[in-house]
């Protein structure tokens, strides 16, 4: 029990913190509290702060320097790829920009993934896509169900490009694809509607068609995209009424 304390005191002080870089409350090359202001702030030990520290440099976010305490380091040297920023970013005054980088950066890379995937793909490869197909088709319109083989669907596709440093993307962009695919997992209309778009590029894969695996890849993610944009315009236009 105690260690779990530390562990959600940990991730607190974490996403307090990163949040309140991200937001511009302590300006780049700006010292942030010390140990023992933070610890207050918090009502936490130095060494959680101090491991805390340790998280945020970590993601590139800030460093320690002697004689001037921990400094928020430039803007371009932080991980914007680092599943937690994302998801700092996504739930902040910047999250329509976050999402739109989101989709340019999937654009860029899954079409071509599953244009790779059709010419290349071994049979394990395939076997693996197609599991990860059908626990989405069981999973339904359970949001919370859907996002692991969802995820492995998209995660295997560019795993079976054929190229190691290609596949290595698969790492880079896990990270955006979870924090993308937590975002839209509440979606009014559900997901259901989805799986024919998924089952466009499955085939597609094994009849070894690359261009239509390509544009069936395009064709999801612009469907995604318009999805998620309509539930935050939802989820919005909700909170304005509650306000």
């Amino acid at each position: 029990m105690r260690n779990r304390r530390r562990h959600s005191l940990h991730h607190h002080i974490v996403r307090e913190l990163g949040q309140q870089i991200l937001s511009g409350e302590w300006k780049v090359g700006e010292a942030i509290p010390n140990d023992q202001d933070l610890g207050a702030r918090f009502h936490a030990s130095r060494t959680a702060v101090r491991e805390a520290l340790v998280a945020l440099a970590a993601k590139g976010l800030v460093e320690a320097r002697q004689k001037v305490g921990t400094i928020v380091r430039p803007r371009d040297e932080w991980n914007m790829l680092d599943a937690d920023i994302l998801s700092w970013r996504v739930a902040s005054l910047d999250a329509d920009a976050t999402i739109a980088e989101l989709y340019e950066l999937r654009k860029l890379i899954e079409p071509l993934a599953a244009s790779l995937a059709a010419t290349h793909a071994t049979r394990e490869d395939i076997v693996r896509i197609q599991k990860a197909y059908e626990d989405m088709v069981e999973a339904g319109d359970d949001g919370a169900k859907v996002l692991d083989p969802d995820m492995r669907f998209h995660r295997g596709i560019i795993a079976a490009t054929g190229n190691t440093l290609f596949a290595s993307l698969g790492v880079v962009i896990a990270s955006a694809l979870e924090v993308n695919f937590e975002a839209v997992k509440d979606t009014p209309r559900g997901h259901v509607w989805a799986l024919p778009l998924h089952k466009v590029v499955l085939d597609a894969i094994v009849a070894r068609n690359p261009e239509r695996a390509r544009l069936g890849m395009q064709k999801v993610l612009e469907a995604s995209e318009q999805d998620l944009r309509a539930s935050r315009g939802g989820k919005n236009k909700r909170q304005r009424k509650s306000s």
